[in-house]
């Protein structure tokens, strides 16, 4: 069965559900590509558990972006004078029905009714079927991330950002990662692999290929291109959609630490260097997940999860404003 026998979907007793437990052979393969395989190779009720699980892949950040939405835009009524209650109810009533709509789930049930019938053709039409119910909305929504974290820089300035980073990160982030300690450095990539495959469309194909690498101390997990800030900065790769428009205010002015000290970082991107690094060195003491963001929006995004938090090099603390912990 070739790569096919390195898949291994499993519980996950540290998260609490299933997660794609590869090796590194197969890890960073794009679910969809792996369940076309196995319906090619006549392996069906594999091909139905690997769909099974790229819905849940993108199922699981449609979810945190309809909440990073609703949060934001809580934030919003909040600033311009709404009560802590009516900030609440006017976003959650906004957000309804993204949060009611059964995305994906007809053409699930389409895919899998095909592999059931051996209509090998017609499962692979309803599982790209499937890929593009999520990818289109989610690219709108990372667009939307983008535009109201301009209009907060604009109307707040640069510092509220943060501030509306910091509001929601418990919601996004703290939850998603609540167990990240008690994790293997495996589990760290599978975990962090799963985000950006199904979760946001990384790579050329828009389908969820990462590269992954083991570098000794550390494994990187890469982006050729990033599927959300990526794409919304270089433009998509497989449509040829132009990179989209920046709003008044669209990138930082100020170097502050919470966007590594530079200057021209995307609003959208700036979470990045928030969650996983400013915010957790200083309240854990070591960085969660540093990365190398480049300005250059044509290069990959490399991220690194380290085997040891004292492994973390020293390099990486300085540009947000901190120092390594002494051992």
């Amino acid at each position: 069965m070739g790569r096919l026998g390195h898949v291994r979907i499993a519980p996950s007793t540290t998260i609490g559900r299933e997660l794609r437990l590869d090796g590194i052979e197969t890890i960073g393969v794009s679910s969809q590509t792996l369940a076309e395989e196995a319906i090619e190779a006549g392996a069906r009720d594999l091909a139905a558990r690997i769909l099974r699980y790229y819905r849940q892949e993108m199922d699981i950040m449609n979810g945190i972006m309809h909440v990073w939405i609703q949060d934001t835009m809580r934030y919003i009524i909040l600033k311009a004078g709404g009560s802590d209650e009516s900030a609440t109810v006017a976003a959650g009533g906004v957000m309804r029905a993204f949060r009611a709509y059964p995305f994906g789930e007809a053409e699930e049930s389409k895919a899998l009714a095909a592999l059931e019938d051996c209509r090998d053709d017609d499962a692979r039409f309803w599982l790209e079927r499937m890929h593009l119910a999520y990818l289109n909305v989610h690219d709108l929504q990372v667009a939307w991330m983008q535009d109201q974290l301009s209009f907060i820089a604009s109307e707040y300035e640069e510092e509220a950002v943060l501030e509306t980073v910091l509001h929601t990160h418990q919601d996004i982030w703290g939850d998603r990662y609540a167990a990240w300690d008690d994790m293997t450095p495996w589990e760290k990539v599978c975990l962090t692999v799963e985000g950006m495959r199904g979760g946001h469309f990384s790579g050329a194909r828009r389908r969820g290929d990462v590269i992954v690498e083991d570098q000794g101390d550390r494994f990187m997990v890469a982006f050729d291109p990033c599927g959300s800030g990526g794409i919304m900065r270089r433009g998509d790769p497989e449509t040829g959609r132009a990179p989209w428009l920046l709003a008044e205010h669209g990138v930082n002015e100020i170097p502050h630490e919470w966007v590594w000290q530079k200057t021209d970082v995307h609003w959208y991107c700036a979470h990045c260097a928030i969650a996983m690094e400013w915010l957790p060195g200083r309240t854990r003491g070591y960085l969660l997940r540093p990365l190398d963001h480049t300005l250059d929006h044509q290069a990959p995004c490399p991220w690194y999860i380290y085997k040891e938090d004292r492994l973390i090099r020293e390099e990486h603390y300085p540009r947000t404003g901190q120092r390594k912990p002494l051992e």
